[in-house]
């Protein structure tokens, strides 16, 4: 039977025990084992991946295979799975879900109108620690978490699903010039970070194509304790703020006194990223979600002003695409 999909399972680091109960999830589905298969993309070699895949490889189930991926970043490993897939469809998953029984079918199912290039649907979390207090003054998204509610619907951009459960059709995933830069798991290279998944779906959207919200395409996301933490989503603001600025200069393009517009800018942030770190002190009661604030516009503003100076990263910016 043709293989309809492939569901690449991009992995870094030593998360080996999180990689396993994703593959069982994904191997256990209400779908023909033969008309599916799994690629996992190690990003950061280690061993403990590649052996994973070699314990299931011999037992029964859709194919599964291992592929190395030494290009920094999720986007390499992205369009490394992509590129070996047999599928029609690919999907990405991250390595710390749990997908559903029907998740894959009902996933699918979205394809079966020829202008959907793109699907997704719920990731509801999985605590594996108590939630502090503070959490509920953020948005669930910046723990990759997405429930749009029980309709299947079209989204329009920039609504996005998020990369830990989506699908892609291939062709398009090709014709639109594929992922913008995501995650990054070495700092020092952060700046090359970008819009990732929506990144995507904008130039899906552009093309006149159509982006569906499944809601029973479920999977768990797990969030362990270290995503709980002030200094977690600090972090994940300041990505964010590098994120919003990536698409600040792709909106502005390569116009005369773009450098001038970045400086100033970048002025701008980091005037605001010191308002919010005082708004935090003085209002104490709000200080976790005042200070991710001031960590969001420092990252902008930082990224604005690397943008700004070098030629190297404006370049990285604004290329067409990253395939």
């Amino acid at each position: 039977m043709a293989i309809k999909a492939s569901v690449i399972v991009p992995t870094f680091g030593e998360r080996a025990a999180y990689l396993q109960d994703a593959l069982l999830s994904i191997r256990e589905q209400n779908f023909p084992a033969a008309e599916y298969e799994i690629i996992i993309v190690d990003n950061s070699p280690s061993g403990a991946a590649a052996k994973i895949a070699e314990a299931f490889a011999g037992s029964a189930g859709p194919a599964i295979r291992y592929l190395r991926e030494s290009g920094t970043g999720l986007l390499h490993a992205r369009h490394a799975g992509a590129r070996a897939a047999l599928g029609d469809v690919v999907v990405f998953v991250d390595d710390d879900i749990i997908a559903s029984p029907d998740w894959l079918r009902t996933l699918l199912r979205a394809f079966d109108s020829s202008d959907v290039a793109c699907a997704g649907g719920k990731a509801v979390p999985q605590w594996e620690a108590a939630i502090p207090p503070w959490y509920a003054q953020f948005d669930s998204g910046y723990l990759s978490l997405l429930d749009l509610g029980d309709e299947t619907r079209e989204l329009k951009y920039p609504v996005c699903v998020w990369g830990c459960n989506m699908a892609v059709r291939k062709t398009a995933l090709f014709e639109t010039g594929g992922f913008n830069p995501d995650g990054i798991g070495d700092r020092k290279r952060i700046w090359l970070r970008g819009d990732g998944e929506c990144g995507l779906q904008e130039k899906i959207a552009r093309s006149g194509l159509r982006v569906i919200y499944e809601p029973e395409a479920l999977v768990h996301h797990r969030i362990p304790s270290s995503r709980l933490t002030p200094e977690y989503f600090y972090w994940r603001f300041f990505i964010q703020g590098i994120l919003d600025s990536y698409v600040r200069v792709r909106q502005i393009g390569n116009r005369p006194f773009l450098t001038m517009r970045l400086l100033k800018h970048a002025a701008y942030c980091l005037v605001q990223a010191v308002r919010y770190y005082i708004a935090s002190v003085v209002h104490g009661d709000r200080r976790v979600r005042l200070r991710a604030e001031a960590w969001a516009w420092r990252g902008r503003g930082q990224h604005q002003l690397k943008t700004a100076l070098s030629l190297e990263l404006r370049d990285h910016v604004l290329r067409p695409s990253y395939l």
